[in-house]
């Protein structure tokens, strides 16, 4: 029994090791982004600028409507 307990957690050990290795390939650059928030402002602004473009495209459908009737 105490034979499986070591071997568990030597396998949690090398589970946990892998994983911070492979976390530590991107120079930690989304971790420091994600933990202040700015990963959070980023995509927020880019949601904004989406839904600025598909604003003016559909005020642009709408125009185009509109001058198709008055004709």
């Amino acid at each position: 029994m105490r034979i499986l307990n070591l071997c568990g957690a030597f396998m949690v050990t090398l589970l946990l090791l892998g994983t911070l290795i492979f976390s530590g390939c991107d120079s930690g650059e989304k971790v420091i982004d994600k933990a202040t928030g700015n990963q959070d402002v980023k995509q927020f602004q880019k949601v904004k600028k989406d839904i600025g473009k598909i604003a003016d495209q559909q005020a642009k459908k709408y125009n185009e409507m509109m001058d198709a009737d008055k004709k």
